[in-house]
């Protein structure tokens, strides 16, 4: 894991791209996008449907060793309205031994904002410390942690070119990069990260093995 200073509070990232708070025994994830594999198969395009069984698995095998009460999920929890629907018996499972394990709070996203899911209350953000969790960063001064870009970073090194997810630290930013199996990447030299980039920009690069941080200034930007 790597430590992140953020609003005077610790906070470490694993490789796995879940945030813990260990003081507060939270664990921040964005962006899971459950039954997008699913999804695929009324358009005729067929994915192996086990991205859920093996996104809900890396979450309890990232949080077991650790004394975690609350799962804060910011957004896209879901991939689309009828994902619920299409959850296999097993994952379903999964799903609510979640939800009876730790106390979950979910974040309205984008994909979930036009319709209920079951019985889960989404909150537009929730706050602790000053700390507003949300699922979209805005251009603001207020502290937020938020998820949605999925964002991505490269680097050159005199042999090839690495892109990885990533997560963004900022002032008073953090961007996450999204934990499902099936989510894809943003490069952060997309211009919707320019009003979150600067100078003093840091940005973790996460990979199997390990977790390397870079300044904006080692990453193409």
């Amino acid at each position: 894991m790597k430590a992140i200073n953020f609003n005077n509070h610790k906070f470490q990232i694993s490789k796995e791209g879940i945030l813990f708070w260990f003081d507060k025994q939270i664990a921040i994830i964005a962006d899971l996008h459950l039954e997008k594999g699913s999804s695929f198969g009324p358009s005729g395009q067929f994915l192996p449907p086990y991205d859920s069984e093996e996104t809900l698995k890396k979450i309890f095998k990232a949080t077991k060793n650790h004394k975690i009460k609350k799962i804060i999920l910011l957004g896209d929890t879901f991939h689309d309205k009828n994902a619920f629907d299409r959850m296999s018996e097993k994952v379903f499972i999964l799903f609510k031994s979640l939800i009876e394990k730790y106390e979950v709070i979910f974040i309205l996203g984008n994909h979930e904002s036009k319709f209920e899911i079951g019985r889960i209350n989404f909150l537009n953000e929730y706050v602790i410390d000053d700390i507003h969790f949300i699922h979209q960063a805005l251009p603001t001064s207020i502290f937020q942690i938020s998820g949605h870009f999925h964002p991505v970073a490269s680097v050159k090194s005199s042999i090839k070119k690495i892109t990885a997810k990533c997560l963004l630290h900022t002032n008073n930013h953090i961007i996450m990069p999204s934990f499902g199996q099936y989510t894809g990447g943003l490069n952060i030299n997309n211009p919707v990260f320019k009003p979150f980039v600067n100078n003093e920009s840091n940005i973790y690069m996460l990979t199997k093995k390990s977790i390397y941080k870079f300044t904006s200034k080692e990453v193409e930007i």
